[in-house]
């Protein structure tokens, strides 16, 4: 048995989506493509709708997704934030 004959295929390919995600993040802003956290956080919303519009589901399924990638990248996210100290907008 493969992790996606349990957990589904959308489910595995939001995972492997939010990890992706975080991985190229943090290579953009090694490269110094973002400066700001609002950059971050604007490409990683038009990301996820990108990614959501691709999944053939319903609309209100895809308002769960979005929550559900929001919540697996947070975390992580906050501890980029930290390792790289990109400015803030207040």
């Amino acid at each position: 048995m493969r992790i996606t004959d349990y957990i589904g295929k959308n489910e595995f390919e939001m995972i492997h989506f939010s990890l992706s995600l975080l991985k190229e993040i943090d290579f953009k802003i090694k490269q110094k493509d973002f400066f700001y956290q609002n950059q971050v956080s604007s490409y990683i919303n038009d990301r996820v709708e990108r990614f959501i519009h691709t999944l053939q589901v319903k609309v209100s399924l895809q308002s769960i997704y979005k929550a559900e990638i929001h919540k697996i990248i947070k975390p992580k996210l906050k501890m980029l934030f930290e390792k790289h100290c990109l400015f803030n907008c207040i």
